[in-house]
C-alpha cells in the first residue's frame, strides 16, 4: 500500500490555496494511494470545512488534529512511528511519502519514487513551470526533504540507533542538514531525482499569518552548530556528508 502523509497548516486564505492544490495533486497520482491527512493547528475556517469534507472520501484518513501548531519534527517522528510500528488500525506500511501543503506534484511522481530502492527517495523542487518528465533518473545523493519518500527498513535503522528517526530539538530549520548527517553516518543512502514539483518556498513564513511559521529558525540554526561545531552553511557539512569515515 503507497501511504502519503499529508501535513496542513493553514492561517490565511492564500495558505489554503496552496493546500487544496497540493491535495489534488495526490489524489492525481496514477498508482493508489492512501492518505493520512495531519492538520498541525491550522486556524483558517474554510480549512476546517474543508478538511471535514475530504474526509468522506474512502482513501484519505485523519489523524488527530493539532490545537495548536506544533514542531513538524515533532509530529513527523509521532506519525512515522505510527505508520510504521504500530500500525494495528492501517496497513502495513513498508513506505511512505511525506508532503507538505506548499507543493505541487506531477502525476507520476509517487511511482517514479519507487522505482529507486534507496532508504530515503526525495525530487527537485521548483518554482516555476512544472516540467513533466516520463521516467525518472538520479542527480546526486542530496536529499532536499520539502518532498521524501521514506522506506521502514531506514525509518527503523535510525530509530535503533539514535531513539528518533528526527533529532526532536529542532523545531524544523536545519534538521534535514542534521539528517542528512546521520544518514551519512549509518551508511543510508538517499538519492534526489529529476522528477519536479513545484514548491512554494517558505510559504508557512511567506503567506502566514503575522509571519508565525519562522519560529524557531535561528534557534535551529544554533543548535545544529553546537552539535555538529559547524554552521549548515560550512563547507564542513558537504564534507562530512561525503566522507566514508564519518561516525558521526
Amino acid at each position: 500500500m503507497n501511504a502519503v502523509l499529508f501535513t496542513i497548516y493553514d492561517t490565511t486564505a492564500e495558505q489554503f490555496a496552496l493546500t487544496k492544490a497540493a491535495f489534488e495533486s495526490i489524489q492525481a497520482q496514477d498508482i493508489p494511494v492512501k492518505v493520512y491527512v495531519l492538520n498541525n493547528g491550522s486556524t483558517w475556517s474554510e480549512t476546517l470545512v474543508w478538511i471535514e469534507q475530504i474526509r468522506q472520501n474512502n482513501n484519505v484518513f485523519m489523524f488527530r488534529s493539532e490545537s495548536v501548531n506544533k514542531s513538524p519534527i515533532f509530529l513527523a517522528n509521532r506519525y512515522l512511528w505510527y505508520l510504521f510500528v504500530e500500525n494495528e488500525d492501517w496497513d502495513d506500511y513498508h513506505h511512505v511519502l511525506c508532503v507538505p501543503n506548499d507543493v505541487v506534484l506531477p502525476p507520476n511522481l509517487y511511482r517514479e519514487f519507487l522505482r529507486f530502492p534507496r532508504g530515503i527517495v526525495t525530487g527537485s523542487m521548483t518554482d516555476g513551470s512544472l516540467g513533466i518528465i516520463d521516467r525518472a533518473t538520479a542527480v546526486n545523493e542530496c536529499t532536499p526533504l520539502a518532498v521524501c519518500l521514506i522506506r521502514k527498513w531506514a525509518h527503523d535503522a535510525l530509530v535503533a540507533k539514535d531513539g528518533y528517526f528526527f533529532d526532536p530539538k529542532f523545531f524544523m530549520y536545519a534538521s534535514d542538514c542534521d539528517f542528512a548527517l546521520r544518514l551519512a553516518a549509518c551508511g543510508i543512502r538517499g538519492v534526489q531525482l529529476d522528477i519536479q514539483y513545484w514548491h512554494y518556498g517558505s510559504a508557512s513564513h511567506r503567506l502566514g499569518k503575522h509571519g508565525e511559521g519562522a519560529y524557531g529558525a535561528d534557534a535551529d540554526r544554533d543548535y545544529f552548530r553546537s552539535k555538529w561545531g559547524f554552521a549548515v552553511d560550512d563547507p564542513q557539512y558537504g564534507e562530512k556528508a561525503r566522507d566514508i569515515n564519518f561516525l558521526g
